[in-house]
């Protein structure tokens, strides 16, 4: 289907290049429809209120349309139909009303396929739910990929049910939940480890930490070079056979180094949130504040991925945010751990300075 319908609309595109051809126009009641009659195939231009709609006939009865909405269709988005009257959606929901029938399959890229009547093809969600009606008829497969799989009682399918979705498992419970929590677990996860970190480590985390913040662009750089550096490095120790161990154990190794540098980049960008001084009353509250603004964009876009239609696409840029945020750090942490050389400069840096405490009172 997806190779078949992209053919297709490439296709469409061609056609609007065949109508620079002598072209017929007319204008009725606000709508502007140009149309080319060829020997093998016709191609229709259709401009009215509801958007833009290119339409081919070929000579073999197969029939091509691009539907680009206007302002008053009840759901943004491009709809393509292809191979019949199959429907892609992209940011938008596809729906098969009770009593109309879908020769072709029915897709929606970032939206949700509502299906009551009857699909010869097969439904398809990509980070969307698919829900089939108790009067759905689906002769293809029924697939959601990071969306629920919804069957109504009376809902057939003859082909497979699949949901592919974050988690490998939910046991039973709902989809938000899970994922809230094992942010929340994620979240609390790192707060112990980082402790940890900085506890053992206090004067190389804050060495690392003030390299980030003086050598932001370099350290940024530099750990987006450190995956293919990884690489490269694991593939001369493996060419020689005593390197070979050496090479076992260096991812190990470079995921410590991300993660000890992602904290020491996590406390800086607490300290900016606090206003509080680089390495200044220890790296519990930044690293509390930093971690907790990047586990609140994730925890937020969770929540409104469950609705549907435009407010999903929302979410997919908070999670798009969220996501280049936590690298971003990952990757400056990275380099900054890489330019103080472990955190062993600069020397002028000797750890966390403890808060002042407080002044007698005066007699």
């Amino acid at each position: 289907m997806s190779v078949f319908s992209v053919s297709r609309f490439f296709a469409a595109c061609a056609a609007v290049v065949l109508l620079l051809s002598p072209l017929t126009a007319s204008a009725a009641k606000g709508t502007i429809t140009v149309q080319s009659d060829g020997s093998s195939e016709s191609q229709r231009i259709q401009i009215d209120r509801h958007g833009i709609t290119v339409t081919r006939d070929s000579a073999s009865g197969e029939t091509l349309t691009v539907v680009e909405h206007g302002t008053d269709a009840s759901l943004p988005g491009i709809s393509v139909h292809a191979s019949g009257n199959g429907i892609v959606k992209l940011f938008s929901d596809a729906s098969v009303p009770a009593g109309e029938q879908v020769d072709g399959d029915v897709v929606a890229v970032f939206g949700s396929v509502t299906v009551e009547g009857e699909v010869t093809g097969s439904t398809v969600a990509v980070f969307g739910t698919v829900n089939l009606k108790p009067s759905a008829i689906v002769h293809g497969d029924a697939v959601a990929v990071g969306g629920g799989l919804l069957e109504a009682p009376g809902s057939k399918v003859n082909g497979q049910a699949v949901q592919v979705g974050f988690l490998p498992l939910t046991l039973g419970l709902p989809w938000l939940p899970v994922v809230l929590a094992t942010i929340m677990l994620g979240w609390l996860v790192s707060l112990f480890f980082g402790w940890i970190g900085a506890a053992l480590f206090p004067v190389r985390l804050a060495r690392i930490a003030v390299t980030s913040s003086r050598r932001t662009a370099a350290s940024l750089a530099l750990g987006i070079l450190s995956g293919p550096m990884l690489l490269v490095a694991m593939v001369l120790l493996l060419v020689t056979v005593v390197g070979i161990p050496i090479a076992i154990f260096l991812p190990f190794l470079y995921i410590g180094v991300v993660y000890m540098g992602q904290i020491a980049a996590m406390n800086v960008l607490g300290c900016k949130l606090t206003r509080r001084r680089l390495g200044e009353g220890g790296f519990t509250a930044p690293l509390v504040s930093g971690s907790l603004l990047v586990t609140s964009i994730f925890g937020f876009s969770a929540i409104l991925w469950q609705t549907e239609g435009f407010v999903r696409s929302v979410a997919l840029f908070f999670l798009l945010v969220a996501g280049l945020l936590s690298m971003g750090l990952a990757a400056i942490g990275t380099g900054a751990f890489m330019l103080s050389r472990a955190g062993s400069f600069p020397k002028d840096v000797m750890g966390p300075v403890p808060p002042a405490p407080p002044a007698a009172p005066v007699a």
